[in-house]
Parts: structure tokens; C-alpha cells; sequence
């Protein structure tokens, strides 16, 4: 049987399991419209703050809570909460890759509020725990985001 194994091109790969395209595409197309590109600046700067909200990012772009999502999920297909928890999520494996943070330190420093949300939206998300993620070193063919060795 063979494993899966997280291999340095992988980012790429990481991306498209998260948001369905490579990140530069998705921005490319949040980039067509201003309102939409504000958004995604304020999550980058912001996805620290576990109190980002919907609330927030509409009042930011200069629309309703609810044209925000409308515009958001016609360009990406994602709502402003799911396409915040899928970038926390990539900040989150980056860390992972370093032996140097712990899952809870990984959970704030990636913005979730608590380790329990952390893990909660990485196995929804991934279909494995960031602890078996971890263990494994990103070796689990559930994953399906990884390259066959």
C-alpha cells in the first residue's frame, strides 16, 4: 500500500484542496472588483483576529452582510466565514511544518479562538485531525492533497 507524503511542491496543491484553485487565481479573480479585493486584503492582514466577522468585512467593503456573501460566493463559491476559515486553515499548515509550535499556538496564532474550533474546521475541512496530520507528518491518504511516494 502506498502512502501519502507531503512533498516540497505542495503548497500548490494545498491551496487547491482549500479553495478549489491556487491562491494567485482565486486573488486574480477577487481583484475584478474592488469591494471584493478590500475583502481579501482584510483578511490577510486581519485572519488573526478570531473576532473577524461577516459584520466587519462588510462594513470594510462597503456593502451588506448579505450582498458581501452574494458577491463572494458568485467569484469564489465560498462564503466570507468559509473563505476566512479555509485561509486560517493554510496559515495553520504552514506552522505545522515547524516542529517549533504547538496545536494550540498553531489554533491562536492562526486566528481560530480556541484549539477545540481549530480542530473542529481542520477535520471538516481536511478529513483528519491536525494532531494525525502532524503525527504523520502529512502522511495519510485521506488527505487527498498530497502527491503518491
Amino acid at each position: 500500500m502506498h502512502g501519502i507524503a507531503i512533498k516540497a511542491g505542495t503548497i500548490q496543491e494545498i491551496e487547491k484542496k482549500l479553495f478549489s484553485q491556487p491562491i494567485s487565481d482565486l486573488i486574480g479573480k477577487l481583484s475584478y472588483d474592488q469591494r471584493l479585493e478590500r475583502v481579501w486584503q482584510l483578511v490577510e492582514r486581519c485572519h488573526i483576529d478570531s473576532d473577524l466577522s461577516l459584520e466587519k468585512a462588510a462594513k470594510f467593503s462597503g456593502v451588506s452582510k448579505n450582498h458581501l456573501n452574494y458577491l463572494l460566493r458568485q467569484t469564489t463559491a465560498f462564503t466570507f466565514h468559509q473563505l476566512l476559515t479555509r485561509y486560517r486553515l493554510l496559515q495553520a499548515m504552514y506552522m505545522m511544518k515547524s516542529k517549533n509550535y504547538s496545536l494550540l499556538e498553531i489554533a491562536l496564532q492562526s486566528g481560530f479562538g480556541s484549539l477545540s474550533a481549530f480542530e473542529r474546521n481542520f477535520s471538516t475541512v481536511i478529513g483528519a485531525t491536525p494532531l494525525h496530520f502532524r503525527r504523520t507528518g502529512g502522511i495519510a491518504e485521506n488527505f487527498g492533497i498530497f502527491d503518491e511516494t
